[in-house]
């Protein structure tokens, strides 16, 4: 059998501790986020200090950080966020995962040492938005979720993709297309495309009409396990398999990556039992009723449990008795101090009582665990009610905080160009004047082994200094030479012990500081857009049956705009290219670009003869997004939806391109692939609020009952969209919208 290709197994890290037991447990890489622009702010997340020492212990033990900077931005908030741009630059993560255009054109144009990852927020999933990501300077793709695997074998049929693919295989799933769920903000502000979700989606519902069927948990995806694909996905060219749940402690996260690591480390002949083994691993953690997700067609269909509430848990007891300070307890299970547990109400419809065990006593004495079988008191503020079920629902793990703290803090890394001649060496350090030049006798011409560049980039990386560590190398050997291990060791020592002399042992981050105030000029220099657009109305929907595709193309004559269908698999791409072209032939000439691959359908021969621009849920939330869309060919672009009033002026002020404001309609605030049931009707949640389900093809929408409205003043075109006013039901009112988005 051939040899298959090494892969990276990336694990969620919420926090250093958590960080150091992936590691442990044999993680690759950890992703993981800063207090601010993350999507998960929910979690405790790093401060500057602990993502750097995290950082320089990976790399001491040949692992790799990847820092989540994938939330939208704000206009008034480029300049902060350009400051932690110049923290990441100085610090050097193995990479940075980005949601916001924005942002990763920044990081792109001032501070190049950063490599970029396109955040699955991005919402990529297929050929054409690998296309686009490659053209723009993204190194690797974190995919869409809710693409299948034989629309992988499509976008990769030779294994060997474009630019490195990322998948997620494990974890929670998101029921909604990734990047364009409105939802929680819908429903008070807290946006989940700028780490606020509230998770709206694991609430129950309930049919609009009494008596008009079941209601539940319609949105609430059981979780992914993907051991039996990691086959494929390296056949596939995957480079890296990640992990989701930086919500999670680190006892989960230590036991999925084991199991992961079983399995991918097992031999060919060992996979089965590797898969075994594995699967007992897994039986310990805590998580929903899993499946492959939306990787097959029959899995996404039975996606939804609408009978099961969140996390189930591992049953370990039942509530029997209210005391005073607590509650007592019967046990079916063992229970161990620090355990995570949830105590749940059989009438209780919501997610229940969640609490750490801080305290338990047994037979009046305190003691560390109890076993099934035995009766206890648990230490608690909460009043669970008398028969509720105890879940364990996380366990107790080593505590890494006192290891985290005696980390040691990275040293600056200086950027390098190594050239060897037959008789001297010439190293030139990046962004800097120095250069450090060496002179030998005359190297012998090799006659087996000549020293390669290859040799050259791994002795400099080996820094041996007190003051550097090395950065990035570029090395060249000009001819074929014989140069001793022993010599070229020495070659190395004495140019770091040059450079820790001569360069500023502050001289990289001088550097960034540098460019960090040519970011911050330049972003207070953009000209106005000038002349907006005339206003737009959208009207029409042609419900046909291949859904999102055709029903959004929508064209009666040369002043109608075409809207391009935001989720577009490939097995739909080509069609989408010929529906395109024949709109051209009848005279359509204004297109709306609703993701980033859509650039990629419009070549340069083409954009010359077409108006493109963009409309939600392509999300234009700040100028320098703007300033990306003017490159790829936009010629207007419409603010993203959920900006607040007083966001408006700032964008305006800097947008080098006409802007656009959605100022009435029911926007789609939920699409997915899952099979909802049910898959279209008018339902309401337990306060009240009122949606409608529409289905579509493959894809289920839903939309509120209320209308979105909202007054501008002058400067921009506004964008009216009419086309679901019949499912209104003549419900409209103003909503809420000037304290803005959180």
């Amino acid at each position: 059998m051939a040899e298959i290709p090494a892969i990276e197994l990336l694990a969620p890290a919420g926090n250093p501790s958590v960080a150091l037991a992936a590691f442990d447990a044999g993680a690759d890489a950890v992703y993981c986020g800063l207090r601010k622009f993350n999507a998960r702010e929910r979690s405790e997340n790093f401060t500057h200090e602990e993502l750097a020492k995290v950082l320089a212990y990976a790399h001491k033990n040949h692992r790799k950080l990847y820092v989540t900077f994938n939330t939208l931005l704000k206009e008034s908030e480029l300049g902060e966020a350009a400051r932690e741009m110049a923290f990441l630059a100085e610090c050097r993560p193995d990479a940075v995962i980005v949601q916001d255009l924005g942002a990763a054109a920044m990081m792109r144009d001032y501070f190049p040492e950063l490599t970029l990852h396109a955040s699955t927020q991005l919402g990529i999933h297929n050929s054409a938005g690998l296309a686009m990501a490659r053209e723009f300077g993204f190194r690797r793709v974190i995919l869409e979720r809710q693409v299948t695997l034989e629309e992988l074998r499509r976008m990769i049929p030779d294994g060997k993709p474009p630019l490195e693919m990322e998948l997620f295989v494990h974890g929670a799933l998101c029921c909604c297309v990734s990047g364009s769920c409105l939802f929680s903000s819908w429903l008070g502000g807290w946006s989940g495309n700028r780490g606020k979700c509230k998770q709206p989606c694991r609430r129950s519902y309930f049919p609009a009409e009494k008596g008009s069927g079941p209601g539940g948990f319609l949105f609430s995806p059981g979780d992914l396990c993907s051991l039996e694909l990691l086959d494929e996905f390296r056949r596939l060219g995957i480079c890296s398999l990640k992990i989701e749940g930086r919500l999670r402690r680190a006892d989960y996260v230590e036991k999925v990556v084991r199991a992961y690591r079983t399995v991918l480390d097992a031999p060919p002949e060992q996979r089965a039992a590797a898969l075994n083994e594995a699967g007992n691993i897994l039986r310990g953690v805590v998580t929903r009723k899993t499946s492959i997700g939306f990787y097959s067609e029959r899995a996404m269909q039975d996606l939804i449990r609408r009978d099961a509430f969140g996390g189930s848990g591992i049953p370990c007891g039942v509530v029997k008795k209210l005391v005073p300070g607590g509650f007592e307890a019967e046990m079916s299970g063992r229970l161990h101090l620090g355990d995570t547990i949830r105590l749940q109400a059989d009438s209780d419809a919501s997610d229940g009582l969640n609490m750490t065990v801080l305290y338990l006593e047994k037979g009046r004495s305190s003691v560390l665990k109890v076993q099934s079988g035995e009766s206890c008191f648990i230490r608690s503020d909460r009043k669970p009610v008398p028969g509720s079920l105890i879940y364990r629902t996380g366990e107790s793990a080593a505590d890494h905080s006192e290891r985290v703290e005696h980390l040691p803090l990275p040293r600056p890394a200086l950027d390098l160009q190594v050239r060897l001649e037959r008789n001297s060496l010439l190293v030139r350090i990046a962004g800097s004047d120095a250069e450090y030049r060496c002179g030998f006798p005359e190297l012998a011409p090799a006659r087996n082994h000549a020293v390669s560049p290859d040799d050259l980039e791994k002795a400099f990386a080996a820094s041996g200094s007190d003051v550097f560590a090395a950065g990035d190398i570029v090395a060249n050997v000009n001819g074929e030479w014989f140069l001793p291990a022993g010599q070229l060791k020495d070659l190395r020592r004495a140019f770091w012990s040059w450079a820790e002399q001569h360069i500023p042992h502050d001289f990289p981050a001088q550097k960034i500081r540098r460019e960090l105030q040519r970011l911050l000029h330049d972003l207070n220099a953009e000209p106005a857009a000038g002349v907006p657009f005339p206003d737009c109305t959208a009207v029409g929907r042609n419900g046909t049956a291949d859904g999102a595709l055709a029903r959004e193309i929508d064209f009666a004559g040369p002043g109608d705009e075409i809207i391009l269908p935001p989720f577009v698999p490939e097995s739909w791409l080509e069609e989408l290219k010929r529906k395109i072209a024949a709109l051209l032939d009848r005279g359509a000439r204004v297109f709306r670009i609703t993701s980033f691959f859509q650039f990629a359908l419009f070549p340069e021969a083409v954009r010359s003869q077409v108006t493109l621009k963009t409309m939600f849920p392509f999300p234009a939330s700040n100028s320098q997004c703007i300033r990306v869309c003017r490159e790829c060919g936009a010629s207007g672009v419409q603010a993203w939806i959920e900006l607040g009033q007083g966001d408006y002026p700032d964008l305006l002020a800097h947008s080098v391109l006409p802007l656009e404001a959605y100022v009435y309609g029911r926007p789609c605030i939920f699409m997915t692939r899952a099979g909802l049931k049910p898959g279209s009707g008018r339902i309401r949640d337990a306060r009240g609020n009122g949606f409608e389900l529409e289905k579509h093809g493959a894809f289920t929408e839903l939309y509120p009952d209320e209308t979105l409205r909202i007054e501008l003043p002058g400067g921009y075109s506004a964008f009216r969209d009419l086309r679901n006013e019949a499912g209104a039901a003549g419900r409209f009112s103003d909503f809420n919208y000037s304290r803005g988005w959180s």
